[in-house]
């Protein structure tokens, strides 16, 4: 028997009826715009990378070129919508806002609008729509726009509100008639060739960097170092080095300059490495001291108790030592013997014997120096003495 290679196989286009018109829109691999461009087709295909055959044996070739040839049977699709990121096909009003044909495109086949009153659209190879860019773009793709060109296409500019004194926004009319971004597609354009480093000196733009966008962009002669270090490599050696400028970093609408490592002549590759290479272990050693002195300082601190603690105790002989120990043990245990008085709900509240007849009335004592034959005995009010009685403010005849 065959030994397993736990591998597997996307075989759905042998089973699907529409893959390129119809399934393939709700796989992950299919969901390509213009922002995310064709990042599910590569995440399904790293996800699978794992589970790729260790090698392709004949019977996988076969399989291989039968789905193939299955994707390719596909008859054209006969839906406009079904057009839309068809792989094969493409209809020129779903084409992007960068995506233009190619001078000379032929026509497939044509087809009508639901009803028939749109009239009918001609039908091009997905092949021949290319993806323009502007200059600028294809400069960081390491290319340039051949001399004498003439762009394909000219996308107008994008309106922007700017804010008056006042706050109040006003369109900003950018994309004015003849005002735009000019376009080219990949033939319209060359590697870029840098000026080669002379003389121990890197060629710099207009900002003091080098422009290193892809590898192809590193000046002949030259050499780039990605390391972190190697900036202050160049620094110690007293030679010149250019910083490379190896991208952008957009956060909302403001753009930052990446910089990563520096561009130095070739021939100073050797002492860079080392320089780099002992500016690293300089680090690891300042670490180490860093945490050896926090482990001394730990144990300075304790011995200095130790020897507190020994210079007072040197003052006290054994016996008054052993005393004290025992007390401070004593001590311990009585605390520990003592009881609290158990409270449970059914427990009878603390009160005086004597004064069982006055339980309940409140927060204030009865006073016992009182005497029970006191004239005026009652209330808060006091009473006067009886005296002859006059009469009030009548006279009697």
């Amino acid at each position: 028997p065959s030994t397993p290679t736990f591998s597997c196989l996307d075989v759905t286009r042998r089973y699907a009826k529409a893959y390129n018109s119809k399934t393939r829109r709700w796989r992950i691999d299919g969901l390509v715009s213009s922002r995310n461009g064709l990042k599910g087709e590569r995440w399904l295909r790293a996800a699978l990378r794992r589970y790729q055959p260790p090698s392709v044996t004949d019977l996988l070739q076969i399989e291989l070129n039968e789905l193939k040839a299955a994707e390719l049977k596909e008859p054209m699709p006969r839906n406009v919508m079904d057009f839309r990121d068809h792989p094969v096909y493409a209809l020129e009003r779903h084409l992007r806002r960068n995506e233009v044909l190619v001078p000379g495109a032929q026509v497939s086949g044509t087809v009508g609008s639901a009803g028939g009153r749109g009239g009918l659209e001609r039908i091009y190879r997905r092949r021949d729509v290319k993806v323009a860019r502007t200059r600028e773009k294809w400069f960081r793709l390491g290319r340039v726009v051949k001399g004498g060109e003439v762009p394909v296409k000219v996308l107008p500019k994008m309106k922007r509100k700017k804010k008056g004194r006042l706050g109040d926004g006003d369109d900003d009319e950018e994309g004015e008639q003849g005002a735009g971004n000019p376009v080219f597609i990949e033939s319209q354009t060359e590697v870029y060739v840098p000026p080669p480093v002379v003389g121990g000196r890197v060629p710099r733009n207009r900002f003091g960097n080098v422009d290193v966008y892809v590898p192809s962009m590193v000046p002949r002669g030259g050499v780039h170092l990605p390391h972190e270090r190697a900036r202050r490599a160049a620094f110690v050696l007293g030679i010149d080095a250019a910083p490379a400028l190896t991208g952008f970093e957009f956060r909302g609408r403001q753009g930052t300059a990446v910089l990563r490592g520096v561009v130095v002549a070739v021939e100073y590759k050797g002492a860079m490495e080392a320089v780099i290479q002992g500016l690293e272990d300089m680090e690891v050693e300042e670490e180490q001291e860093r945490k050896t002195g926090m482990l001394l300082a730990v144990w300075r601190r304790m011995l200095k108790g130790l020897r507190i603690r020994e210079r007072i105790m040197d003052g006290v002989d054994e016996e008054a030592e052993a005393e004290a120990e025992a007390r401070k043990q004593e001590d311990k245990g009585k605390a520990k013997e003592v009881d609290m008085p158990d409270f449970d709900d059914t427990a009878t509240p603390f009160h005086d014997d004597e004064d069982e007849d006055s339980a309940g009335r409140g927060g204030f004592f009865p006073s016992t120096n009182l005497d029970s034959d006191d004239e005026g005995g009652g209330g808060g009010f006091m009473v006067e003495e009886e005296e002859e009685e006059e009469g009030g403010g009548f006279v009697i005849e």
